[in-house]
């Protein structure tokens, strides 16, 4: 009985399981799932086991469940159609019109970290990325915003595995350094890009947090240093973070 009751409203009992993975994946195997939604068993396992072909979540090696590429992605673009998608732009037109720059949003997706918005100032050069491309984790002020937010020992294996370092005249290459701008990042609450990404280009991003802690997406911006030093860009984070706050209450609220 309990079997066929449940099975009755699968597709909301499927919903509920990827509910429970996304809201907190460490409590996410298949016995806590199994017990925390009152699932029998072997139901849970044939369900998950769906949801790992179709790629929505995916098994770790420790039992874990945690979202998959599929749910990854569903994620992304509707973030694009969100009802407060009006009040978002604004505020980041705000932003780019107190600081005459380009400001940004990237967003955390899977391992990377990508481009979700962008408004773009009036000057001629831009950094040219479509929505959904991927930035350089170790060279970009949002990129090892990112990092810092993962454990020391994740953030150190993702710098090793980066073969190509080198970018510009400013970029991180010796893992001790970077592992010292990660640690001054997390103190400071914010990074900046000393000639790291692009030469003659300074950049700096800040973060937005849910209220878990974990990290939602970054606000960035960059300019060229024949208009704004490495010293200017450290005097607009102050407004930078009050606009992010306004972001997080507008994305999450």
């Amino acid at each position: 009985m309990t079997e066929q009751k449940n099975t009755r409203n699968s597709p909301r009992r499927v919903l509920e399981i990827i509910e429970a993975i996304c809201l907190n994946p460490e409590a996410a195997t298949a016995t806590r799932l199994s017990q925390s939604l009152g699932i029998p068993a072997p139901t849970i396992y044939r369900w998950l086991d769906t949801l790992c072909e179709e790629r929505f979540i995916v098994a770790h090696t420790s039992g874990h469940y945690m979202p998959g590429e599929r749910f990854r992605n569903l994620v992304l673009n509707s973030l694009q159609y969100e009802p407060k998608v009006t009040e978002r732009r604004s505020l980041m037109r705000k932003l780019s019109e107190v600081l005459s720059e380009t400001v940004s949003l990237s967003i955390p997706h899977g391992t990377k970290l990508i481009y979700f918005d962008r408004l773009e100032s009036h000057w001629p050069f831009q950094v040219n990325l479509k929505v959904g491309a991927p930035l350089p984790l170790h060279c970009c002020a949002s990129g090892k915003l990112y990092l810092s937010s993962l454990e020391p020992d994740v953030a150190s294996g993702i710098f090793d595995r980066i073969a190509e370092k080198g970018s510009a005249r400013g970029t991180i290459t010796d893992q001790a350094t970077f592992g010292e701008e990660l640690a001054r990042i997390r103190k400071d609450g914010f990074a900046l890009d000393r000639e790291e990404w692009f030469d003659d280009m300074v950049g700096a991003a800040v973060p937005i947090y849910a209220d878990s802690g974990a990290l939602v997406a970054c606000l960035s911006t960059h300019a060229l240093t024949t208009r704004k030093t490495i010293g200017d860009l450290e005097k607009d984070i102050p407004v930078m973070i009050d606009i992010a706050g306004k972001l997080k209450a507008c994305m999450l609220g």
